[in-house]
């Protein structure tokens, strides 16, 4: 690997470590819901709103976004936000009240934009050959913050409930437990801030605010010496037919919402819409949950999670070797069409289930709770888990189910589990491998550098609204009210129109330069 080469893995491994703290972010946050829930006295919604409260904040994040990275430079921007991480995870750990856990996850959210600047940046730096791997070691760090955040979960809910000795040595307890999964964001997020003053500022953008001296010496450090004066003209020349210094934001919106930028405003638009709305943002945030739907313990539950995070792992590993050889489009149309038929093995297995509590299965109740409220539902078969739940909050109320889930879906729950386990251990690795890179490589792709400040953040604040917002805050709500069975099969409905988008509109961009993509998409 020659030393341009090296420069740019280094520098784009650096910016995308943002995204192992997002992975520890979205995922944390599932190990503490059961515990949150109980100490704030929280409904469904209210629990939603603080899964999503970094959706809220993204959507401010990534408006700001635009101008900061554009004015200040990408570099400069995202030292910003990995501050603002830091301070995230401190006031979350440190959390009195459930507004202020909201606010401080809020404030995380602003940090989300990380995400798009990272594609923005690594597209800029990319030798066009090994972009796609590149771009794609943001999904790579995201799978690994996402499996870290696992394994945490795991062995401080199974530490606690064994009562280990390193939690006693450390105070941990089932008490503070959730604290000390969100603050262990705090270590990664400084690392990131400390490693980020390595990293060169794009060429590009300094190209584009007439910093030509200084693009060149950015671009030498990760361009062989022979192809330096050809790219850095190829940079200049594809900013000649715009005066970018005479742009407001508003005008580089309008040039954004062009005819000539249509096709890729379409296409970043819908991928990211599609990408949220299969669902993995809520499976992720909510795995363990989905697994106590199976019947379980607690801790076997998160085991679960980790293993299948685990594979999910692989299979993004997997995808960043073939990018580059396949290409985008053919490894996004298989990797949706793998999807549709994970997801629909999942609403399958949820559809088949039955739920009864026995006369045995009462009696392994009766240390948690007075089985005399649940006798009216013994023998009693529900087909659906919704109206399971629902007898059982009418019998032993609301904070009792909350409590006690975990153990009477296990007490009750007729279920081919291991069916739904590798449909959802399916759907994650469908999805880490396809989906997950590809949406942010093409991002990185079709937008040109005149509009890459404004145009990606867009895309990411569309991402937010989905995946953010309104798939983590109405899952819990969805699972309440509608049930695994309709839930899942809205996912799958999602898969169906991103696969049949992605076949007829998105075109192959491997092996291509950001201004030869930009001369194929505009028609010339």
């Amino acid at each position: 690997m020659s030393s341009p080469t090296r420069n740019a893995f280094l520098y784009s491994l650096i910016v995308a470590f943002g995204g192992f703290v997002f992975g520890l972010d979205i995922v944390l946050i599932s190990g503490t819901i059961k515990a949150i829930t109980s100490e704030f006295s929280l409904t469904a919604l209210e629990v939603g709103s603080i899964v999503s409260g970094p959706g809220w904040g993204a959507l401010v994040g990534l408006i700001c976004t635009s101008y900061f990275a554009d004015k200040f430079g990408r570099k400069n921007t995202t030292l910003v936000i990995a501050a603002l991480y830091t301070l995230s995870a401190i006031g979350s750990a440190y959390a009195p009240s459930a507004a202020f856990l909201f606010w401080a996850r809020f404030l995380g959210g602003l940090a989300f934009a990380s995400l798009s600047l990272a594609s923005m940046y690594i597209g800029e730096i990319a030798p066009p050959k090994s972009r796609g791997k590149l771009v794609g070691l943001n999904q790579l760090n995201i799978v690994i913050g996402i499996f870290v955040a696992q394994i945490l979960n795991y062995y401080i809910i199974n530490g606690t409930e064994q009562g280990a000795a390193w939690t006693l040595n450390l105070g941990l307890n089932a008490e503070n437990a959730w604290r000390w999964m969100l603050g262990a964001e705090i270590i990664p997020a400084l690392i990131w801030f400390s490693a980020l003053f390595i990293v060169p500022e794009s060429p590009r953008w300094l190209a584009l605010n007439g910093q030509e001296d200084k693009a060149k010496a950015s671009l030498s450090k990760i361009t062989e010496a022979e192809n330096l004066d050809r790219e850095i003209n190829e940079i200049i020349h594809s900013l000649d037919d715009t005066n970018h210094h005479s742009l407001s934001l508003p005008q580089q919106f309008k040039l954004l919402f062009s005819s000539k930028m249509r096709i890729a405003l379409i296409i970043g638009v819908v991928i990211t819409i599609i990408q949220p709305m299969t669902g993995m943002n809520a499976v992720l945030a909510y795995m363990p949950t989905i697994f106590a739907q199976l019947g379980g313990s607690e801790s076997s539950a998160f085991g679960q999670t980790v293993m299948v995070g685990g594979i999910g792992l692989f299979f993004t590993v997997l995808a960043l070797v073939f990018i580059d050889r396949l290409g985008r489009r053919p490894i996004l149309l298989g990797g949706l069409s793998w999807a549709i038929v994970s997801l629909a093995i999942v609403a399958l297995g949820f559809f088949n289930a039955t739920y009864v509590i026995t006369p045995e299965s009462l009696l392994s109740l009766k240390d948690a709770i007075d089985i005399n409220l649940l006798q009216p539902l013994v023998n009693v078969e529900f087909s659906s888990d919704v109206d399971f739940k629902q007898a059982l909050e009418t019998h032993i109320g609301r904070d009792a189910l909350v409590k006690l889930e975990g153990d009477l879906m296990t007490a009750a729950t007729s279920i081919n589990g291991m069916m739904v386990l590798l449909g959802i251990v399916s759907f994650q690795c469908a999805y880490n491998f396809s989906l997950g890179p590809v949406v942010w490589i093409l991002l990185s792709e079709v937008f040109t550098t005149k509009v890459r400040a404004v145009a990606i953040p867009f895309c990411g604040f569309v991402a937010s609204v989905f995946g953010g917002i309104l798939v983590p805050l109405f899952f819990p709500w969805q699972l309440e009210n509608t049930g695994a069975v309709s839930t899942f099969s809205v996912y799958l409905i999602c898969c169906v129109v991103g696969l049949l988008f992605a076949y007829k509109v998105i075109p192959e961009t491997k092996n291509k330069s950001i201004e030869e993509i930009e001369l194929e998409l505009t028609g010339k």
